[in-house]
């Protein structure tokens, strides 16, 4: 099948070799600097690098990957895109036992919001989970690669949370999946407690679903959570002198649960959400595509403390 695309039975059979496997990755760690892009190695080089004497075995798997994965050229051989994914997926520990690591808990710096009980951070199969253990309730769940969470202080550790999940939610919000890059369709549902308490919506009137309409990827937001990510709260932010791209959701009361939401209208959906910070709110009004139609800053009168 050289020089063509594999169907996904294929794709995925070709991997079951070490010595494919091996190839890959001699190819994607090719890549040293962004200052060569991909390059091309030499027939010999890659020989050499991944350890075949046998040319006839060594052209046997080679050609096998041939296609999708990768490309053949005049100064040699490289990655293509999926064959890049796939290397990085290896190094990232995503497809081997790294992903059995259990980290946790550890301390987040944060009072639940529902009890008062600290909340903590505990990684499961790649699944990093911000919650309260007393009660249940949940505050961030987005998977990270292991690698990225290994050897790293708590303070580090919760550093790459924060950014994987602003990252992966910022492309959702936007309409775009982080994982296949296909479109995002978006639900507002009335919170009615059927949720898995993992995706906790029990103390919330209603709620976003972002759902990928090709992979299944989706996640479960507050409505007011949106705001994370839209440059009307970023510049509000700015304003006073802060960096709301830099603050942990679950440091933010307004994001993370619905207390500063009012809910205006279910048919259409329609909500006012206010921002506190330094004693001053950003008040947004959200219609049923959760886009800011309208917005002010008005004095905060006792709104919840934001950490931000």
């Amino acid at each position: 099948m050289s020089g063509e695309g594999f169907d996904r039975e294929t794709a995925l059979s070709l991997l079951a070799d070490e010595n494919r496997v091996r190839i890959i990755e001699e190819l994607g760690d090719a890549t040293v600097s962004p200052d060569t892009g991909i390059p091309s190695v030499p027939y010999a080089e890659l020989k050499s690098r991944v350890g075949i004497r046998d040319s006839g075995r060594f052209n046997y798997h080679l050609t096998k990957l041939l296609g999708n994965y990768v490309a053949k050229g005049e100064a040699g051989y490289r990655l293509r895109w999926p064959g890049m994914v796939l290397y990085r997926a290896l190094v990232a520990g995503l497809l081997t036992g790294e992903t059995d690591h259990d980290i946790g808990p550890v301390p987040v710096g944060v009072d639940c919001y529902r009890c008062g009980e600290p909340v903590e951070g505990d990684l499961y199969e790649t699944l990093f989970r911000v919650r309260c253990s007393a009660c249940d309730a949940n505050y961030a769940d987005i998977y990270v690669p292991t690698r990225g969470l290994v050897g790293k202080a708590p303070e580090a550790m919760l550093e790459t949370v924060h950014r994987r999940s602003r990252t992966v939610l910022d492309a959702m919000t936007s309409g775009q999946c982080p994982w296949c890059a296909d479109e995002v369709a978006l639900e507002v549902r009335a919170g009615d407690g059927s949720l898995p308490s993992l995706h906790d919506t029990r103390d919330l009137d209603a709620y976003a679903v972002y759902r990928c309409t090709n992979c299944t990827g989706f996640h479960y937001l507050p409505v007011s959570q949106v705001l994370l990510y839209h440059p009307a709260a970023i510049a509000f932010y700015h304003a006073h002198g802060r960096d709301l791209t830099a603050v942990p959701k679950w440091e933010l009361e307004w994001a993370v649960t619905d207390r500063t939401t009012e809910m205006l209208s279910t048919d259409p959906w329609r909500f006012r959400v206010r921002v506190p910070l330094d004693g001053a709110a950003l008040v947004a009004e959200l219609d049923h595509h959760l886009e800011v139609v309208e917005s002010r800053t008005e004095p905060a009168e006792g709104a919840p403390h934001s950490r931000g």
